[in-house]
């Protein structure tokens, strides 16, 4: 009798308690599928030590944050507007809702993305206008006031490559980052998009400061992207899924072409400006389940985790490799994570006011739990459940390099079916083919002003023909579909550059 009736009382307290909250697998965030970078990071694997905490904050110091977004409200703190000068770092612009969306874009809320650490906490500070410049004064007054505010990790998406964008390096945004990381902030900053080994301006001689590079979905370089020794780590850059104003700002609105406007809601960018959050999230993540460490020691651990690519990038300096979340974050345990929000309900929330059926069922439990107790402290002991411990899932495999094809003769063409391109057909041969305006490019499309100068590139390795966009404004489609990473293309396939359609075969 004594043994049957501890075991009813186990069994009741487990009713009592609400059911563990898990990370799924997938994530039930609609768009998940299409963010390719978090399954090439490992980031369920990640998640499964923490989503993050919420003390733990990331200032994007951009050009402010689009406040009602649903898949960013829970996530943001107040911030500060430096280039009006008030409180209200509402972005006008777009990129730093990008920015955002890619650190901590809530977990499981049955709302488009997820971020890389959708448990921390955003720090919007606008230093942009609604074009995206910004003047090196707000900038270091909005670095400031991010340490100032205890942001752990200050996130800059922004910059100007030296010799080409900017004449010399910025002394005052270069102070700002120095006071910042006297008070154990880690800065992370982005390489820049010009296709050159230079260095971004706002930078200078600072070995503390981890700058980020761009890789596509097979860790090759970003065409776009800087390089060189200054570089700390590289990460995810090219056609990035992320949030975006719910409302019409200057990359949605008709200031920019048609085919160059970005989408409300959510999009897919390129750019060192996308790939830089991903590494300030993975730091506020090893800052949540370490926060007695310091930024020099989760820098170290981002550099030392990092994969080594450099048999894919021959000759470019890409600092120690991609970021890997999942190995960044292998045998820690976080202290008390915070519980991982579970998937969104299919029936409509109780309102206000009101008990759900659940918290019912649960107090009610409870309370006979209670009364249980009380009548049987006398005959059996209570034990306290010991946490299960679940191993985290193997890291995705990243697909290997493979050997290009030799020279010979043309192995495929592209003829233009339709846009504003002169019409034409392309021979396509060797290894690689880069598709835009430059003269540079194997197939140079003239008549078209939405095309990039560097637009796409198909690539061949013997075995497979694949399309993938190389950082143009707007992206590239393959039937009429955006491709975020290299796609397989097929003979018949129509490839959208810009305005124009071309049929690969």
């Amino acid at each position: 009798m004594r043994r049957i009736l501890h075991v009813l009382l186990l069994g009741l307290l487990l009713l009592a308690q609400p059911a563990a909250a898990q990370v799924t697998d997938p994530p039930q965030d609609p768009r998940y599928a299409e963010q390719w970078a978090l399954q090439a990071l490992g980031a369920p694997c990640a998640w499964g030590t923490t989503i993050g905490r919420t003390e733990v904050i990331v200032a994007v110091i951009d050009s402010g944050v689009d406040p009602a977004h649903p898949d960013l409200v829970d996530r943001l703190l107040s911030g500060r507007d430096f280039v009006d000068g008030d409180d209200d770092p509402t972005d006008t612009n777009g990129h730093g809702t990008n920015v955002a969306g890619i650190i901590a874009a809530t977990l499981n809320n049955a709302e488009g993305i997820v971020g890389l650490a959708p448990g921390i906490s955003i720090l919007p500070v606008r230093v942009m206008n609604d074009r995206g410049y910004g003047s090196d004064r707000a900038i270091a007054r909005g670095i400031r006031y991010a340490a100032d505010e205890g942001a752990r990790v200050i996130n800059l998406s922004l910059g100007a490559t030296l010799m080409i964008s900017a004449e010399q390096e910025s002394a005052e945004v270069m102070r700002a980052i120095r006071y910042a990381q006297d008070r154990d902030v880690l800065v992370v900053v982005a390489a820049g998009n010009d296709f050159v080994p230079l260095p971004n301006a706002i930078v200078g001689d600072n070995p503390d400061v981890l700058v980020v590079a761009a890789v596509d979905p097979y860790d090759r370089k970003a065409d776009f992207s800087n390089s060189g020794p200054w570089v700390a780590v590289s990460a995810p850059g090219v056609q990035i899924l992320s949030t975006m104003p719910t409302y019409e700002v200057y990359l949605t609105s008709r200031a920019v072409p048609r085919d160059e406007r970005f989408r409300n809601g959510y999009d897919f960018m390129s750019g060192t400006s996308q790939a830089t959050p991903f590494v300030s999230a993975l730091a506020a993540l090893l800052f949540s389940a370490h926060p007695e460490w310091d930024a020099r020691q989760v820098a170290q651990r981002i550099r030392e985790t990092s994969v080594d690519i450099s048999d894919r990038n021959r000759q470019l300096e890409l600092g120690s490799g991609r970021i890997d979340a999942c190995a960044a974050l292998a045998g820690t345990t976080a202290a008390a994570p915070d519980p991982v929000p579970p998937i969104a309900p299919a029936l409509p929330a109780a309102p206000r006011g009101s008990l759900s059926s659940s918290l019912l069922f649960s107090l009610l439990a409870c309370l006979c739990a209670f009364v249980l107790v009380l009548l049987l402290l006398s005959i059996a002991g209570i034990r306290l459940l010991r946490p299960r411990h679940t191993p985290p899932p193997p890291v995705p495999v990243v697909p290997p390099a493979r050997a290009a094809p030799p020279p010979g003769a043309a192995w495929g063409t592209l003829t233009v079916v339709a846009g504003l391109a002169t019409a034409g057909r392309y021979p396509l041969s060797g290894a690689v083919i880069v598709i835009g305006r430059s003269d540079e490019c194997q197939v140079v499309l003239m008549g078209d002003a939405s095309i990039s100068r560097r637009h796409a590139i198909v690539r061949n390795d013997g075995r497979n023909v694949t399309l993938e966009d190389a950082g143009s404004s707007h992206g590239t489609f393959l039937n009429r579909r955006p491709v975020s990473g290299p796609i397989v293309v097929r003979s018949g396939d129509i490839l959208q550059i810009g305005r124009t359609e071309l049929r690969f075969g």
